[in-house]
């Protein structure tokens, strides 16, 4: 779907599956995750599983996936102040591969570039310019509300608008086109648990955002490595485009109403995944 090697561990999984804040806008999930218990593993089973490790302040440090033939170990390092600064992917298989993304800030906290990308901050908008999802010298405009969640995606031929619930949770996204004709509605609904994830790699945020987000093509943001966009403080039950439900997904929960057991159902494929959990 996207680009990063995180997602195509998704890809091959076939599964469907915040902060830069600023003084005028602050963003509420700069804090760090004090309610969430640590996940220690995502398992499908021996050989399709993900193990995470943690640092000092309980900040996502690191894991080491395996997916049959396919595996990966990724490494986070942390500034002074929790914001990741470096991360580092490695792949083996019947090929290697490793990346390192490095991240810059401005005095005010704001992400202002990674890879090949740069932002900029007018008020509540962000300009992001360079090579975004690998399209080269490509220039979009992001939207965000006072509590620092992004309302809006304005790309070349389209754009999508955002809403949230009272709890932060993305509950729809609508597409339209530079005529604002509605393409597509998508609906989001939740349980009333707290999601596991939640809390962590909050300050990319907005390089997660437009990873999962640009170019817009539907909602990707739930199921198996739930660190992949931990910014939705429950769990996700069902997504729908059009009044057509895609995805429903149940969950068993452990006594403290943490995720044990999911099972996620879409029209193509079932996925059916374990979570453990440090004690």
């Amino acid at each position: 779907m996207k680009k990063t090697t995180i997602l195509l561990a998704l890809i091959l999984l076939n599964t469907i599956i915040y902060s830069c804040s600023s003084d005028d806008n602050p963003e509420p999930q700069e804090t760090e995750p004090t309610e969430n218990r640590l996940v220690k593993t995502e398992k499908i089973s021996d050989t399709r599983k993900v193990d995470y490790v943690y640092n000092n302040n309980d900040l996502l440090s690191g894991g080491t996936g395996i997916f049959n033939s396919f595996g990966f170990i990724f490494n986070f390092s942390y500034d002074a102040t929790n914001k990741i600064t470096e991360w580092n992917h490695q792949e083996t298989g019947s090929g290697t591969f490793s990346s390192n993304t490095f991240f810059t800030y401005d005095n005010s906290g704001n992400l202002i570039s990674y890879d090949a990308v740069n932002l900029t901050y007018n008020g509540n908008i962000i300009t992001v310019t360079g090579t975004i999802g690998g399209n080269q010298n490509a220039t979009i405009f992001l939207e965000k509300n006072f509590n620092g969640l992004i309302t809006k995606l304005t790309e070349n031929d389209n754009y999508t608008i955002f809403e949230y619930n009272s709890d932060g949770n993305l509950i729809v996204a609508k597409n339209y086109n530079n005529s604002n004709v509605l393409l597509s509605t998508f609906n989001i609904n939740y349980d009333q648990k707290l999601n596991p994830f939640y809390g962590q790699l909050a300050s990319i945020y907005v390089e997660r955002f437009i990873e999962f987000f640009y170019p817009f093509d539907g909602i990707y943001i739930s199921g198996f490595e739930g660190y992949s966009f931990p910014f939705i403080k429950n769990n996700i039950t069902s997504i729908s485009e059009n009044n057509i439900e895609l995805t429903t997904y149940n969950y068993t929960y452990d006594t403290e109403n943490y995720p044990l057991h999911i099972i996620g159902n879409s029209s193509t494929d079932t996925i059916e995944f374990d979570i453990e959990y440090y004690e």
